[in-house]
């Protein structure tokens, strides 16, 4: 065991805070053979990765996948999850919903988002930023477009997430947190906070420590940091990594590289069959230490801790990869455990 196993998370944990039925009721659906449409599969937190940053992952199959429980059938035998309502964090956070199909990210399920006062239409591929404080939902606008491609949700932030400031608006004695379907805003103007599916081709930046990536097997997602967001304190760099590679070495993803910081690393697969294997071999280098990964994996390095190289072997599915890490202001707000 090495030193540094305990900031790498290959199993769900924290179902409690999930959205759906409780671990039981999951493992019961389980036996029986049937599938839940939002499919968490990693939760990080300082808890689960030994002083990480904040981040959840989920796979939402489309309803015409195998073995799909139908809604009402959900609603009829499992306890409904914890409400969500219009809610604010401590600390920024990072929010994206993007379309499975690397090729073509406006397929994606329309959504909406409460911003503050506003509610923003969302008809394509997107990842938000969202200021520390400022009240947020996701949110499933009528009549929109429903996609039947995997979508991939995921989100991220410095700090750790509780339900503390989910209150109902219409019983909570605060007059100021809006309502999902009555903005109290026609404008739009915190959509500048959004990057959509097809706003960047190409990372628009140089990462001196990321690799030289083969675009035939890369798909951008989206890079944010200050440059993009003004004000931005909590970025990320993401992207798809397709099957394929003929490089008998692998998919090289970064090199060897140190920052005064914490970064938290992600790759997961897109595998219906089971959401637990990476359907590849990760491997990933921290404080001199090598580590061979086949699960899907999140994990946290520690400020002045070198980490990489990470080299991906034998890929068999779709990957999603992120790195995300303070920026801007926020390095020195949250520049992360040791």
């Amino acid at each position: 065991m090495g030193a540094y196993n305990k900031h790498i998370c290959t199993t769900l944990e924290k179902i409690e805070l999930q959205p759906g039925p409780t671990k039981e009721e999951k493992e019961m659906l389980a036996r029986e053979g049937k599938r839940i449409r939002m499919d968490h599969v990693l939760w990080l937190d300082a808890d689960t990765t030994s002083g990480g940053y904040y981040g959840e992952s989920a796979w939402i199959w489309p309803k015409s996948f195998p073995n799909q429980i139908s809604l009402d059938e959900l609603a009829r035998r499992t306890t409904p999850g914890p409400p969500m309502f219009p809610h604010y964090h401590e600390f920024p956070e990072l929010l994206a919903w993007w379309g499975g199909d690397p090729d073509n990210p406006r397929d994606t399920t329309t959504m909406g988002m409460v911003m503050g006062d506003e509610e923003i239409l969302l008809d394509n591929s997107w990842v938000g930023y969202i200021p520390a404080k400022m009240y947020h939902m996701p949110t499933m606008p009528p009549g929109g477009r429903a996609t039947e491609q995997p979508v991939f949700h995921w989100t991220a932030g410095p700090g750790m997430y509780t339900r503390d400031k989910d209150e109902d608006p219409v019983e909570a004695k605060e007059t100021d947190i809006p309502i999902a379907g009555k903005p109290k805003k026609s404008t739009q103007e915190n959509r500048k906070l959004f990057v959509m599916g097809g706003d960047q081709k190409k990372c628009p930046v140089k990462i001196d420590f990321m690799s030289d990536l083969d675009p035939k097997y890369t798909r951008h997602i989206a890079y944010i940091d200050e440059t993009i967001i003004p004000g931005c304190e909590y970025g990320c760099n993401t992207m798809f990594f397709l099957p394929g590679n003929p490089a008998k070495a692998g998919t090289r993803i970064m090199e060897p590289h140190t920052l005064p910081y914490g970064t938290n690393i992600t790759l997961i697969s897109l595998n219906y069959a089971d959401v637990t294997d990476l359907c590849a071999e990760a491997e990933l280098w921290i404080g001199g230490e090598k580590h061979i990964i086949t699960k899907n994996f999140g994990a946290y390095i520690p400020p002045g801790v070198e980490q990489g190289p990470l080299i991906v072997r034998d890929m068999k599915k779709q990957l999603f990869f992120s790195i995300c890490n303070p920026v801007g202001e926020g390095i020195k707000k949250f520049p992360g455990r040791k």
